[in-house]
């Protein structure tokens, strides 16, 4: 008996060990997503500018984060705001996620879901959890295992909107280094 409460109780600690983890993993997908969504600024500050952001949302529960995730990246960028000197280079970007209002409606239920989820574990179960008890530890896994699941799932969907972001942040890389944007520009500071 003694050897199968240590083996279950083992287990049921690696398990909320790796469902932490993976709650942190989409913590910190939701940071940088919410910080990639509108980079601006001079060219000098532009750096700073990113380093405020991402230190205004470093503190934030995992709730916020998601409410702000979905308040920034489903939505079009906004208006920039622009450099309180007029001869500064003002750089601005964003990037924002159209879809169908009730899909986005359903994703954000299902990531507030696995946040009250979150809680829930940290909060209350783990605190009524019996490592002695067989029943208790059978419980918690059976429970941790379907709950990675989900969240395994939220995570390959945020991997999805990163890999995007990547790969259009990429092609306006290219598209910035070649002849293409350069005539652009030209033509633009020439009026023509």
């Amino acid at each position: 008996m003694t050897d199968d409460i240590e083996s279950l109780r083992n287990e049921a600690l690696r398990k909320i060990g790796r469902n932490v983890v993976n709650f942190q993993k989409i913590e910190t997908a939701l940071k940088v997503l919410i910080v990639a969504t509108k980079v601006e600024g001079t060219p000098n500050d532009l750096a700073s500018r990113q380093a405020n952001k991402a230190a205004a949302i470093h503190n934030q529960t995992l709730g916020a984060l998601a409410e702000a995730f979905y308040k920034h990246v489903y939505k079009d960028g906004g208006s920039s705001e622009g450099s309180e000197n007029p001869s500064d280079i003002w750089i601005s970007t964003s990037f924002g996620i159209e879809g169908d209002p009730t899909a986005i409606k359903e994703e954000k239920r299902t990531l507030l879901a696995l946040v009250a989820e979150r809680n829930k574990l940290i909060h209350k179960d783990l605190g009524s959890f019996d490592h002695n008890s067989v029943e208790s530890c059978s419980h918690l896994i059976a429970v941790l295992d379907e709950q990675n699941k989900r969240i395994l799932q939220q995570l390959d969907r945020l991997k999805w909107i990163i890999d995007i972001y990547k790969q259009v942040a990429e092609e306006v890389r290219e598209w910035i280094d070649s002849d293409e944007f350069l005539q652009l520009l030209q033509r633009e500071l020439h009026g023509t």
